[in-house]
C-alpha cells in the first residue's frame, strides 16, 4: 500500500491556510472536510495516487468508486468540493474544475438521480399528537427536555448543530406577549447571530424544562443521567435525531425517515400550508435560495397543484 505525501512547500501552504482559517467554519464543518479528505486519501494511497496534487483523471475514478460504493450524488459533489477547497488551499488548480471530473459528476447524477432521501416533516399537527402522548401525569423530566427541544427546534427551523449549540444567555424572554428571541448561529450561511423568534408554547415548554431542571446558565439542552438528574454537558447532535425518533414513535408516527432535520423541514411545511411567503420563510430559515424550500414542500404543493385542483373540480 502506498501513500504518497505531499512535497514541504505544499504542506506549509496547507499550514498557513489552516492558520488563517482558524475560526472561520464552524466545528462540523471542519470535520466534515477532515472526513471527506481522508477517504480520498485513503483511496489514493490504495489506488497508489497522489492525492495532492491530485489528478483531474484521479478525482474522477474516485466519484465513481465512492458511487459504486453506495454513496449518494450529495455525498460525491461535497467530496469534489472538499478536494477542490484543499487544492486552493495548498495555492494548486483545483482537478474538479476540469472536464473530467464534471462530467464524471454529471454522469453518476444522471445515472443514479439526484434526490436525495427526503426527511419526514414533524409538522404542528404531529407537534401536538406528540405533547398529548408524551407530557402525561407522570411525565419524566427526560420527557420534558424532549418536548421543548422540539418545539424549539420547529420555532427556530434549527439544523441539530445549532440547537445544541445554544446557551440560555442566548434566549431572552418577553413577559408582555410570553415569546422569546434567540441568537441563533447559522452556520452554513453566516458568521453572525440571527434573531429568531419562539413562539408562546415553545416557549411555556422551554420555561418549564429550565424550571424543573434548575438551569440558569450554561448548555440550553443538556444531557440527564440514569437517575433522572441533568449534567452539565450539553446534547450531541446524534442525541436531536434519537430523541425525534423516540417522540414519534411514541405518538404511534412513522419514525423511520424521522431525522433531526425534520423539525425544520416540519415547520416550513407549516409555512406554506398557511399561505406565507417563500421570502419571509427563508428569512426564518435562514436559507439564500428558494429552491431548499421547494423541495422541502414539493409534496404539499403537489397536493395544491393542477392535478389536485382537477380532481377537485371533477369530484
Amino acid at each position: 500500500m502506498t501513500d504518497l505525501l505531499p512535497s514541504p512547500s505544499i504542506a506549509r501552504h496547507l499550514l498557513d491556510w489552516a492558520h488563517a482559517a482558524e475560526g472561520a467554519y464552524s466545528p462540523a464543518t471542519e470535520r466534515a472536510y477532515q472526513a471527506d479528505f481522508n477517504a480520498f486519501r485513503a483511496w489514493c494511497s490504495l489506488a497508489g495516487r497522489a492525492p495532492l496534487p491530485a489528478q483531474p483523471e484521479t478525482v474522477a475514478a474516485y466519484l465513481r468508486a465512492e458511487s459504486a460504493a453506495g454513496k449518494a450524488v450529495a455525498t460525491l459533489r461535497r467530496r469534489a468540493a472538499t478536494i477542490a477547497r484543499l487544492h486552493r488551499a495548498a495555492g494548486l488548480p483545483s482537478p474538479c474544475s476540469s472536464e473530467p471530473v464534471r462530467l464524471a459528476l454529471r454522469a453518476l447524477a444522471r445515472e443514479r438521480g439526484t434526490q436525495q432521501r427526503q426527511a419526514s416533516p414533524l409538522t404542528l399537527k404531529d407537534a401536538h399528537k406528540i405533547e398529548a402522548n408524551v407530557l402525561t401525569d407522570d411525565a419524566r423530566l427526560k420527557d420534558i427536555r424532549d418536548v421543548a427541544l422540539m418545539l424549539v427546534g420547529k420555532d427556530l427551523l434549527a439544523r441539530a448543530s445549532e440547537l445544541v449549540s445554544l446557551t440560555v444567555d442566548a434566549v431572552s424572554f418577553d413577559a408582555e406577549d410570553g415569546t422569546a428571541h434567540a441568537a441563533l448561529r447559522r452556520h452554513k450561511t453566516s458568521t453572525e447571530a440571527q434573531e429568531c423568534l419562539i413562539g408562546p408554547d415553545a416557549v411555556a415548554a422551554l420555561q418549564r424544562w429550565l424550571q424543573v431542571a434548575g438551569i440558569a446558565s450554561g448548555a440550553l439542552f443538556r444531557s440527564i443521567t440514569k437517575s433522572g438528574k441533568p449534567t452539565k454537558l450539553p446534547l450531541s447532535t446524534r442525541d436531536v435525531t434519537r430523541i425525534l425518533k423516540s417522540l414519534a414513535r411514541r405518538a404511534r408516527l412513522d419514525a423511520s425517515r424521522v431525522s433531526s432535520h425534520s423539525m425544520r423541514v416540519g415547520t416550513a411545511v407549516d409555512c406554506v400550508a398557511a399561505n406565507i411567503d417563500a421570502a419571509s420563510i427563508m428569512q426564518a430559515g435562514g436559507w439564500t435560495s428558494v429552491r431548499m424550500v421547494a423541495r422541502y414542500t414539493s409534496r404539499l404543493a403537489a397536493k395544491r397543484g393542477a392535478i389536485a385542483r382537477l380532481h377537485k373540480l371533477a369530484g
